[in-house]
Protein backbone atom coordinates (compact mmCIF):
# COMPACT_ATOMS: atom_id res chain seq x y z
CA UNK A 1 0.00 0.00 0.00
CA UNK A 2 1.08 3.56 -0.69
CA UNK A 3 1.62 5.77 2.36
CA UNK A 4 -0.37 9.01 2.62
CA UNK A 5 0.17 11.96 4.98
CA UNK A 6 -2.64 14.52 5.59
CA UNK A 7 -1.74 18.12 6.50
CA UNK A 8 -4.42 20.76 7.12
CA UNK A 9 -4.85 23.35 9.85
CA UNK A 10 -8.61 22.70 10.02
CA UNK A 11 -9.32 19.67 12.21
CA UNK A 12 -12.76 19.21 10.67
CA UNK A 13 -11.19 19.03 7.20
CA UNK A 14 -8.71 16.37 8.32
CA UNK A 15 -11.48 14.40 10.01
CA UNK A 16 -13.60 14.54 6.91
CA UNK A 17 -10.79 13.30 4.68
CA UNK A 18 -9.83 10.57 7.13
CA UNK A 19 -13.33 9.21 7.83
CA UNK A 20 -15.29 9.70 4.63
CA UNK A 21 -12.82 7.97 2.32
CA UNK A 22 -12.07 4.22 2.46
CA UNK A 23 -8.29 4.47 2.10
CA UNK A 24 -7.37 0.78 2.36
CA UNK A 25 -10.06 -0.24 -0.13
CA UNK A 26 -8.24 1.76 -2.81
CA UNK A 27 -4.73 0.63 -1.81
CA UNK A 28 -3.61 3.48 0.45
CA UNK A 29 -2.64 3.74 4.10
CA UNK A 30 -2.76 6.87 6.23
CA UNK A 31 0.52 7.15 8.10
CA UNK A 32 -0.44 10.32 10.02
CA UNK A 33 -1.83 13.82 9.97
CA UNK A 34 -0.59 17.26 11.04
CA UNK A 35 -2.05 20.71 11.55
CA UNK A 36 0.78 22.58 9.77
CA UNK A 37 3.93 22.03 7.75
CA UNK A 38 6.26 22.24 10.73
CA UNK A 39 4.49 19.36 12.51
CA UNK A 40 4.50 17.32 9.30
CA UNK A 41 8.30 17.53 8.97
CA UNK A 42 8.97 14.49 11.19
CA UNK A 43 7.40 12.23 8.53
CA UNK A 44 9.23 14.09 5.76
CA UNK A 45 12.62 13.81 7.47
CA UNK A 46 12.14 10.07 8.01
CA UNK A 47 10.86 9.53 4.47
CA UNK A 48 7.78 7.73 5.79
CA UNK A 49 5.40 8.65 2.97
CA UNK A 50 4.71 8.35 -0.74
CA UNK A 51 1.90 10.92 -1.17
CA UNK A 52 1.46 14.24 0.66
CA UNK A 53 -1.99 15.87 0.74
CA UNK A 54 -1.63 19.39 2.10
CA UNK A 55 -3.62 22.57 2.41
CA UNK A 56 -1.90 25.68 1.08
CA UNK A 57 -2.85 28.30 3.66
CA UNK A 58 -1.63 27.20 7.11
CA UNK A 59 0.10 28.91 10.06
CA UNK A 60 3.77 28.35 11.10
CA UNK A 61 4.69 26.63 7.79
CA UNK A 62 2.32 26.83 4.83
CA UNK A 63 1.76 24.22 2.15
CA UNK A 64 4.11 25.86 -0.36
CA UNK A 65 7.10 25.77 1.99
CA UNK A 66 6.19 22.23 2.99
CA UNK A 67 6.08 21.27 -0.71
CA UNK A 68 9.50 22.79 -1.30
CA UNK A 69 11.12 20.98 1.65
CA UNK A 70 9.40 17.71 0.80
CA UNK A 71 10.71 17.77 -2.75
CA UNK A 72 14.20 18.52 -1.45
CA UNK A 73 14.25 15.73 1.13
CA UNK A 74 11.97 13.15 -0.55
CA UNK A 75 11.99 13.78 -4.31
CA UNK A 76 9.87 10.70 -5.01
CA UNK A 77 6.89 11.98 -2.99
CA UNK A 78 3.86 13.15 -4.94
CA UNK A 79 2.22 16.30 -3.55
CA UNK A 80 -1.50 17.01 -3.82
CA UNK A 81 -2.46 20.60 -2.97
CA UNK A 82 -5.85 21.47 -1.51
CA UNK A 83 -6.94 25.01 -2.28
CA UNK A 84 -9.84 27.47 -2.34
CA UNK A 85 -10.87 29.43 -5.46
CA UNK A 86 -8.92 32.45 -4.33
CA UNK A 87 -5.65 30.45 -4.03
CA UNK A 88 -4.99 29.93 -7.74
CA UNK A 89 -1.74 31.96 -7.79
CA UNK A 90 -0.56 29.90 -4.85
CA UNK A 91 -1.50 26.73 -6.73
CA UNK A 92 0.60 27.85 -9.69
CA UNK A 93 3.54 28.47 -7.38
CA UNK A 94 3.03 25.04 -5.80
CA UNK A 95 3.12 23.36 -9.20
CA UNK A 96 6.34 25.24 -9.95
CA UNK A 97 7.80 23.94 -6.68
CA UNK A 98 7.03 20.35 -7.66
CA UNK A 99 3.45 19.60 -6.64
CA UNK A 100 1.87 16.95 -8.85
CA UNK A 101 -1.76 18.11 -8.79
CA UNK A 102 -4.36 20.11 -6.91
CA UNK A 103 -8.03 19.84 -5.97
CA UNK A 104 -10.37 22.67 -5.07
CA UNK A 105 -11.76 22.06 -1.61
CA UNK A 106 -15.37 22.94 -2.55
CA UNK A 107 -15.37 20.27 -5.28
CA UNK A 108 -13.49 17.60 -3.28
CA UNK A 109 -15.30 14.25 -3.19
CA UNK A 110 -14.38 10.54 -3.14
CA UNK A 111 -14.44 10.17 -6.93
CA UNK A 112 -12.19 13.15 -7.64
CA UNK A 113 -9.80 12.13 -4.88
CA UNK A 114 -9.55 8.54 -6.17
CA UNK A 115 -8.86 9.77 -9.70
CA UNK A 116 -6.02 12.05 -8.58
CA UNK A 117 -4.51 9.51 -6.18
CA UNK A 118 -4.59 6.72 -8.77
CA UNK A 119 -2.83 9.00 -11.25
CA UNK A 120 -0.15 9.71 -8.64
CA UNK A 121 0.20 6.01 -7.86
CA UNK A 122 0.69 5.26 -11.55
CA UNK A 123 3.45 7.86 -11.71
CA UNK A 124 5.08 6.41 -8.61
CA UNK A 125 5.06 2.92 -10.11
CA UNK A 126 6.47 4.19 -13.42
CA UNK A 127 9.25 6.05 -11.62
CA UNK A 128 10.08 3.02 -9.47
CA UNK A 129 10.25 0.81 -12.54
CA UNK A 130 12.47 3.32 -14.32
CA UNK A 131 14.72 3.60 -11.27
CA UNK A 132 14.92 -0.18 -11.05
CA UNK A 133 15.92 -0.41 -14.71
CA UNK A 134 18.55 2.31 -14.30
CA UNK A 135 19.94 0.68 -11.17
CA UNK A 136 20.14 -2.75 -12.81
CA UNK A 137 21.82 -1.19 -15.85
CA UNK A 138 24.38 0.59 -13.70
CA UNK A 139 25.04 -2.60 -11.74
CA UNK A 140 25.46 -4.60 -14.93
CA UNK A 141 27.82 -1.99 -16.38
CA UNK A 142 29.86 -2.09 -13.19
CA UNK A 143 29.94 -5.89 -13.19
CA UNK A 144 31.00 -5.98 -16.86
CA UNK A 145 33.93 -3.70 -16.09
CA UNK A 146 34.78 -5.76 -13.03
CA UNK A 147 34.61 -8.99 -15.04
CA UNK A 148 37.17 -7.63 -17.49
CA UNK A 149 39.38 -6.55 -14.60
CA UNK A 150 38.81 -9.93 -12.94
CA UNK A 151 40.13 -11.64 -16.08
CA UNK A 152 43.27 -9.53 -15.72
CA UNK A 153 43.62 -10.72 -12.10
CA UNK A 154 43.19 -14.35 -13.15
CA UNK A 155 45.89 -13.95 -15.82
CA UNK A 156 48.19 -12.26 -13.30
CA UNK A 157 47.68 -15.11 -10.84
CA UNK A 158 48.73 -17.44 -13.67
CA UNK A 159 51.99 -15.47 -13.98
CA UNK A 160 51.36 -13.57 -17.24
CA UNK A 161 53.82 -10.60 -17.22
CA UNK A 162 51.55 -8.18 -19.12
CA UNK A 163 48.66 -8.83 -16.74
CA UNK A 164 50.97 -8.33 -13.73
CA UNK A 165 52.11 -4.98 -15.13
CA UNK A 166 48.51 -3.85 -15.73
CA UNK A 167 47.53 -4.95 -12.25
CA UNK A 168 50.44 -3.03 -10.74
CA UNK A 169 49.32 0.10 -12.61
CA UNK A 170 45.73 -0.43 -11.47
CA UNK A 171 46.89 -0.71 -7.85
CA UNK A 172 49.16 2.36 -8.22
CA UNK A 173 52.04 0.43 -6.66
CA UNK A 174 50.23 0.45 -3.33
CA UNK A 175 49.83 -2.16 -0.58
CA UNK A 176 47.21 -4.89 -0.93
CA UNK A 177 45.83 -8.07 0.55
CA UNK A 178 44.88 -11.20 -1.37
CA UNK A 179 42.00 -13.39 -0.23
CA UNK A 180 40.76 -16.77 -1.40
CA UNK A 181 37.12 -17.42 -0.60
CA UNK A 182 35.16 -20.63 -0.78
CA UNK A 183 31.38 -20.67 -0.88
CA UNK A 184 29.53 -23.37 0.97
CA UNK A 185 29.31 -26.64 -1.01
CA UNK A 186 25.96 -28.24 -1.77
CA UNK A 187 27.28 -31.75 -2.36
CA UNK A 188 25.29 -33.20 0.49
CA UNK A 189 22.00 -31.82 -0.78
CA UNK A 190 22.65 -32.97 -4.34
CA UNK A 191 23.57 -36.46 -3.18
CA UNK A 192 20.34 -36.66 -1.20
CA UNK A 193 18.31 -35.98 -4.32
CA UNK A 194 17.99 -32.21 -3.91
CA UNK A 195 18.56 -29.66 -6.63
CA UNK A 196 22.27 -28.99 -7.33
CA UNK A 197 23.44 -25.49 -6.52
CA UNK A 198 23.50 -23.00 -9.38
CA UNK A 199 27.07 -21.84 -8.83
CA UNK A 200 26.97 -19.24 -11.61
CA UNK A 201 24.07 -17.49 -9.92
CA UNK A 202 25.72 -17.76 -6.50
CA UNK A 203 29.02 -16.35 -7.82
CA UNK A 204 27.32 -13.40 -9.53
CA UNK A 205 25.35 -12.58 -6.36
CA UNK A 206 28.55 -12.83 -4.35
CA UNK A 207 30.41 -10.52 -6.73
CA UNK A 208 27.67 -7.91 -6.50
CA UNK A 209 27.74 -7.95 -2.71
CA UNK A 210 31.53 -7.87 -2.68
CA UNK A 211 31.70 -4.78 -4.89
CA UNK A 212 28.99 -3.05 -2.85
CA UNK A 213 31.12 -3.41 0.28
CA UNK A 214 34.55 -2.96 -1.32
CA UNK A 215 34.26 -1.05 -4.65
CA UNK A 216 38.03 -1.05 -5.12
CA UNK A 217 38.32 -4.83 -4.95
CA UNK A 218 39.00 -7.13 -7.90
CA UNK A 219 37.70 -10.70 -7.96
CA UNK A 220 38.38 -13.69 -10.22
CA UNK A 221 36.67 -17.05 -10.19
CA UNK A 222 39.15 -19.87 -9.66
CA UNK A 223 37.09 -23.05 -9.45
CA UNK A 224 33.43 -24.00 -9.15
CA UNK A 225 33.07 -22.52 -5.68
CA UNK A 226 36.28 -20.53 -5.14
CA UNK A 227 37.11 -16.87 -5.76
CA UNK A 228 40.34 -14.89 -5.48
CA UNK A 229 40.02 -11.27 -4.34
CA UNK A 230 42.68 -8.56 -4.54
CA UNK A 231 41.98 -5.60 -2.25
CA UNK A 232 44.05 -2.41 -2.37
CA UNK A 233 44.76 -0.98 1.07
CA UNK A 234 45.04 2.66 0.05
CA UNK A 235 41.73 3.31 1.89
CA UNK A 236 42.78 1.68 5.15
CA UNK A 237 41.98 4.87 7.04
CA UNK A 238 38.38 4.57 5.86
CA UNK A 239 38.07 1.03 7.13
CA UNK A 240 37.92 -0.81 3.80
CA UNK A 241 40.50 -3.37 4.81
CA UNK A 242 38.74 -4.13 8.05
CA UNK A 243 35.50 -4.72 6.12
CA UNK A 244 37.12 -7.43 4.05
CA UNK A 245 38.73 -9.03 7.07
CA UNK A 246 35.38 -8.96 8.87
CA UNK A 247 33.70 -11.12 6.25
CA UNK A 248 30.83 -10.32 3.90
CA UNK A 249 27.14 -10.25 4.62
CA UNK A 250 26.04 -13.13 2.43
CA UNK A 251 22.90 -15.21 2.08
CA UNK A 252 25.22 -18.22 2.06
CA UNK A 253 28.15 -19.19 4.28
CA UNK A 254 31.66 -18.56 3.08
CA UNK A 255 35.18 -19.19 4.31
CA UNK A 256 38.11 -16.90 3.65
CA UNK A 257 41.87 -17.21 3.79
CA UNK A 258 43.89 -13.98 3.86
CA UNK A 259 47.48 -13.33 2.82
CA UNK A 260 49.86 -11.03 4.59
CA UNK A 261 50.12 -7.42 3.43
CA UNK A 262 52.20 -7.00 0.26
CA UNK A 263 53.51 -3.88 -1.49
CA UNK A 264 54.35 -5.18 -4.97
CA UNK A 265 52.53 -7.28 -7.55
CA UNK A 266 55.80 -9.17 -8.06
CA UNK A 267 54.75 -11.01 -4.89
CA UNK A 268 51.20 -11.73 -6.12
CA UNK A 269 51.69 -15.47 -6.53
CA UNK A 270 53.29 -15.70 -3.08
CA UNK A 271 50.30 -13.83 -1.66
CA UNK A 272 47.97 -16.19 -3.50
CA UNK A 273 49.75 -19.22 -2.07
CA UNK A 274 49.47 -17.77 1.43
CA UNK A 275 45.76 -17.01 1.03
CA UNK A 276 45.07 -20.51 -0.34
CA UNK A 277 46.99 -22.10 2.55
CA UNK A 278 45.05 -19.93 5.02
CA UNK A 279 41.80 -21.16 3.49
CA UNK A 280 42.98 -24.78 3.76
CA UNK A 281 43.97 -24.06 7.37
CA UNK A 282 40.30 -23.47 8.24
CA UNK A 283 39.94 -27.24 7.87
CA UNK A 284 41.37 -27.40 11.42
CA UNK A 285 39.25 -24.50 12.72
CA UNK A 286 35.58 -25.29 11.91
CA UNK A 287 34.37 -22.61 14.35
CA UNK A 288 36.12 -19.83 12.39
CA UNK A 289 35.17 -18.23 9.08
CA UNK A 290 38.40 -16.32 8.44
CA UNK A 291 42.05 -17.28 8.87
CA UNK A 292 45.00 -14.96 8.24
CA UNK A 293 48.40 -16.09 7.04
CA UNK A 294 49.94 -14.69 10.23
CA UNK A 295 47.89 -17.22 12.22
CA UNK A 296 49.15 -20.27 10.32
CA UNK A 297 51.56 -22.51 12.29
CA UNK A 298 54.78 -23.58 10.65
CA UNK A 299 54.50 -27.07 9.17
CA UNK A 300 57.68 -28.95 8.38
CA UNK A 301 57.66 -30.86 5.09
CA UNK A 302 59.06 -33.90 6.87
CA UNK A 303 56.02 -33.96 9.13
CA UNK A 304 53.77 -34.75 6.19
CA UNK A 305 54.90 -38.38 5.98
CA UNK A 306 53.78 -40.80 8.68
CA UNK A 307 56.09 -43.68 9.66
CA UNK A 308 54.82 -46.86 8.00
CA UNK A 309 55.12 -48.69 11.32
CA UNK A 310 51.99 -46.97 12.69
CA UNK A 311 49.79 -48.20 9.85
CA UNK A 312 51.41 -51.66 10.01
CA UNK A 313 50.61 -51.82 13.72
CA UNK A 314 46.97 -50.99 13.01
CA UNK A 315 46.82 -53.58 10.22
CA UNK A 316 48.32 -56.23 12.52
CA UNK A 317 45.81 -55.51 15.28
CA UNK A 318 42.92 -55.78 12.81
CA UNK A 319 44.30 -59.01 11.37
CA UNK A 320 44.29 -60.78 14.73
CA UNK A 321 40.89 -59.31 15.58
CA UNK A 322 42.04 -57.25 18.58
CA UNK A 323 39.59 -54.37 18.27
CA UNK A 324 40.67 -52.62 21.50
CA UNK A 325 44.26 -52.33 20.33
CA UNK A 326 43.01 -51.41 16.85
CA UNK A 327 41.03 -48.50 18.29
CA UNK A 328 44.06 -47.30 20.26
CA UNK A 329 46.22 -47.41 17.11
CA UNK A 330 43.57 -45.59 15.12
CA UNK A 331 43.15 -42.85 17.74
CA UNK A 332 46.92 -42.44 17.91
CA UNK A 333 47.08 -41.91 14.15
CA UNK A 334 44.27 -39.34 14.16
CA UNK A 335 45.78 -37.40 17.06
CA UNK A 336 48.44 -36.11 14.66
CA UNK A 337 45.75 -34.59 12.42
CA UNK A 338 46.36 -31.10 13.71
CA UNK A 339 47.77 -27.82 12.38
CA UNK A 340 51.53 -27.69 12.42
CA UNK A 341 51.77 -31.46 12.18
CA UNK A 342 49.89 -32.19 8.95
CA UNK A 343 48.14 -30.26 6.22
CA UNK A 344 44.65 -30.87 4.88
CA UNK A 345 45.64 -32.89 1.73
CA UNK A 346 47.77 -35.24 3.84
CA UNK A 347 44.93 -35.77 6.32
CA UNK A 348 42.43 -36.55 3.56
CA UNK A 349 44.84 -38.92 1.86
CA UNK A 350 45.52 -40.76 5.11
CA UNK A 351 41.79 -40.97 5.92
CA UNK A 352 41.22 -42.64 2.54
CA UNK A 353 44.01 -45.13 3.30
CA UNK A 354 42.44 -45.92 6.67
CA UNK A 355 39.01 -46.54 5.13
CA UNK A 356 40.62 -48.77 2.51
CA UNK A 357 42.35 -50.72 5.26
CA UNK A 358 39.10 -51.13 7.22
CA UNK A 359 37.36 -52.33 4.05
CA UNK A 360 39.84 -55.19 3.73
CA UNK A 361 38.41 -56.69 6.90
CA UNK A 362 34.76 -56.06 6.02
CA UNK A 363 32.54 -59.09 5.47
CA UNK A 364 29.79 -59.11 2.81
CA UNK A 365 26.45 -58.50 4.48
CA UNK A 366 27.94 -56.64 7.41
CA UNK A 367 27.12 -53.04 8.40
CA UNK A 368 27.93 -50.71 5.48
CA UNK A 369 31.22 -48.83 5.62
CA UNK A 370 31.54 -45.17 4.60
CA UNK A 371 32.43 -44.63 0.94
CA UNK A 372 35.96 -43.37 0.36
CA UNK A 373 34.72 -40.65 -1.99
CA UNK A 374 32.85 -39.05 0.94
CA UNK A 375 36.16 -37.98 2.49
CA UNK A 376 36.81 -35.25 -0.07
CA UNK A 377 33.41 -33.66 0.60
CA UNK A 378 34.07 -33.01 4.29
CA UNK A 379 34.85 -29.50 5.49
CA UNK A 380 36.70 -30.05 8.78
CA UNK A 381 39.12 -32.45 10.41
CA UNK A 382 36.50 -33.32 13.03
CA UNK A 383 34.10 -34.48 10.29
CA UNK A 384 36.86 -36.64 8.80
CA UNK A 385 37.62 -38.23 12.19
CA UNK A 386 33.93 -38.92 12.69
CA UNK A 387 33.68 -40.65 9.31
CA UNK A 388 36.72 -42.86 9.97
CA UNK A 389 35.46 -43.80 13.43
CA UNK A 390 32.07 -44.59 11.91
CA UNK A 391 33.78 -47.10 9.64
CA UNK A 392 35.74 -48.57 12.53
CA UNK A 393 32.68 -48.98 14.75
CA UNK A 394 30.82 -50.69 11.89
CA UNK A 395 33.75 -53.08 11.54
CA UNK A 396 33.85 -53.68 15.28
CA UNK A 397 30.13 -54.50 15.32
CA UNK A 398 30.68 -56.91 12.44
CA UNK A 399 33.64 -58.57 14.20
CA UNK A 400 31.51 -59.21 17.27
CA UNK A 401 28.88 -60.99 15.16
CA UNK A 402 31.33 -62.91 12.91
CA UNK A 403 34.53 -63.52 14.86
CA UNK A 404 35.85 -66.15 12.41
CA UNK A 405 36.09 -65.07 8.75
CA UNK A 406 34.91 -67.61 6.17
CA UNK A 407 37.41 -66.66 3.47
CA UNK A 408 40.56 -64.64 3.05
CA UNK A 409 40.33 -60.89 3.23
CA UNK A 410 41.58 -60.39 -0.32
CA UNK A 411 39.21 -62.95 -1.75
CA UNK A 412 36.24 -61.34 -0.02
CA UNK A 413 36.97 -57.93 -1.56
CA UNK A 414 37.45 -59.37 -5.04
CA UNK A 415 34.40 -61.63 -4.70
CA UNK A 416 32.25 -58.61 -3.88
CA UNK A 417 33.75 -56.73 -6.85
CA UNK A 418 33.14 -59.63 -9.24
CA UNK A 419 29.48 -59.81 -8.21
CA UNK A 420 29.15 -56.09 -8.88
CA UNK A 421 30.92 -56.33 -12.26
CA UNK A 422 28.85 -59.29 -13.46
CA UNK A 423 25.64 -57.44 -12.62
CA UNK A 424 26.68 -54.34 -14.60
CA UNK A 425 29.26 -55.23 -17.26
CA UNK A 426 26.80 -54.48 -20.10
CA UNK A 427 26.66 -50.87 -18.89
CA UNK A 428 29.47 -48.29 -18.80
CA UNK A 429 31.61 -49.29 -15.81
CA UNK A 430 34.95 -48.01 -14.53
CA UNK A 431 37.71 -49.18 -12.24
CA UNK A 432 36.99 -46.22 -9.91
CA UNK A 433 33.30 -47.14 -9.71
CA UNK A 434 34.03 -50.70 -8.65
CA UNK A 435 36.75 -49.57 -6.20
CA UNK A 436 34.22 -47.22 -4.61
CA UNK A 437 31.72 -50.07 -4.37
CA UNK A 438 34.12 -52.23 -2.36
CA UNK A 439 35.41 -49.18 -0.41
CA UNK A 440 39.10 -49.34 -1.30
CA UNK A 441 41.33 -46.98 -3.23
CA UNK A 442 41.55 -47.27 -7.01
CA UNK A 443 45.22 -48.27 -7.19
CA UNK A 444 44.95 -50.75 -4.35
CA UNK A 445 41.91 -52.42 -5.93
CA UNK A 446 43.63 -52.66 -9.33
CA UNK A 447 46.61 -54.52 -7.83
CA UNK A 448 44.42 -56.73 -5.63
CA UNK A 449 42.10 -57.72 -8.50
CA UNK A 450 45.02 -58.74 -10.70
CA UNK A 451 46.61 -60.73 -7.89
CA UNK A 452 43.45 -62.72 -7.08
CA UNK A 453 41.91 -63.24 -10.55
CA UNK A 454 45.03 -63.26 -12.70
CA UNK A 455 43.46 -60.65 -15.00
CA UNK A 456 43.52 -56.89 -15.01
CA UNK A 457 40.19 -55.11 -14.66
CA UNK A 458 39.75 -54.05 -18.32
CA UNK A 459 40.58 -57.49 -19.72
CA UNK A 460 38.15 -59.11 -17.28
CA UNK A 461 35.28 -56.81 -18.33
CA UNK A 462 36.05 -57.28 -22.04
CA UNK A 463 36.07 -61.05 -21.59
CA UNK A 464 32.62 -60.94 -19.97
CA UNK A 465 31.29 -58.77 -22.79
CA UNK A 466 32.70 -61.03 -25.51
CA UNK A 467 31.15 -64.09 -23.84
CA UNK A 468 27.78 -62.31 -23.78
CA UNK A 469 28.21 -61.36 -27.47
CA UNK A 470 28.97 -64.97 -28.45
CA UNK A 471 25.87 -66.11 -26.57
CA UNK A 472 23.65 -63.60 -28.35
CA UNK A 473 25.16 -64.29 -31.77
CA UNK A 474 24.67 -68.04 -31.44
CA UNK A 475 21.17 -68.01 -29.90
CA UNK A 476 19.39 -64.99 -31.42
CA UNK A 477 18.86 -63.32 -34.78
CA UNK A 478 19.87 -59.88 -33.48
CA UNK A 479 21.87 -57.68 -35.82
CA UNK A 480 25.55 -57.11 -35.07
CA UNK A 481 25.03 -53.55 -33.82
CA UNK A 482 22.26 -54.78 -31.49
CA UNK A 483 24.52 -57.51 -30.13
CA UNK A 484 27.28 -54.96 -29.55
CA UNK A 485 24.93 -52.68 -27.65
CA UNK A 486 23.47 -55.43 -25.47
CA UNK A 487 26.94 -56.74 -24.67
CA UNK A 488 28.26 -53.43 -23.36
CA UNK A 489 30.06 -52.12 -26.49
CA UNK A 490 28.93 -48.63 -27.49
CA UNK A 491 30.97 -48.63 -30.75
CA UNK A 492 30.03 -51.35 -33.25
CA UNK A 493 33.22 -50.84 -35.31
CA UNK A 494 35.41 -51.31 -32.24
CA UNK A 495 33.33 -54.35 -31.26
CA UNK A 496 33.71 -55.98 -34.68
CA UNK A 497 37.45 -55.34 -34.78
CA UNK A 498 38.00 -56.64 -31.24
CA UNK A 499 35.76 -59.69 -31.82
CA UNK A 500 37.72 -60.72 -34.89
CA UNK A 501 41.01 -60.23 -33.06
CA UNK A 502 39.96 -62.30 -30.05
CA UNK A 503 37.75 -64.96 -31.75
CA UNK A 504 39.42 -65.25 -35.14
CA UNK A 505 36.35 -64.31 -37.21
CA UNK A 506 33.91 -61.43 -37.58
CA UNK A 507 30.67 -61.36 -35.58
CA UNK A 508 28.70 -61.98 -38.78
CA UNK A 509 30.82 -65.01 -39.64
CA UNK A 510 30.44 -66.35 -36.12
CA UNK A 511 26.68 -65.90 -36.25
CA UNK A 512 26.47 -67.53 -39.69
CA UNK A 513 28.52 -70.49 -38.52
CA UNK A 514 26.19 -71.16 -35.62
CA UNK A 515 23.05 -70.88 -37.74
CA UNK A 516 24.04 -73.87 -39.93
Amino acid sequence: MYRVLLVDDEAIARTGLRSTFDWEKYGYRLVGEASNGQRAMKWIVNGDLDILITDIAMPVMDGLELTRRTRELCPWVKVLLLSCHSDFEFVREGIRLGASDYILKPTLDADSLVAVLDHMRLKLEEEKQMQRILTEHEQQQRLNKKKAAGKMLFQALSGEPDALAKLEAWNRNGPYLLAVLQLESDLGGAAAGGQPKDWQEEIERFMGQLYDQAPEALAARLETDRIAVCLPLRDEANGQASELEGGFRLPIRSMMGLSRRYNSMDKLQEAFREAAESLEGLFFHPDQQILRAEELPLTADSAQERPAAELHALRAALTVGNMDISQERLQSIMQSWRPGRMKKPAVLREAEELLSLLAMFHLPGGPPLPQIREVGKLRSVEEVKKLVLQGFHALREEAMRHPVPESTLHERIVLQAVRYIKARFTEPISLQEVADEVAVSRNYFSELFKRVTGHNFIDYVIDLRLKRAKELLSTTSLRVYEVADRSGFNDVKYFSKLFKKMVGMTPAEYQGQHRK
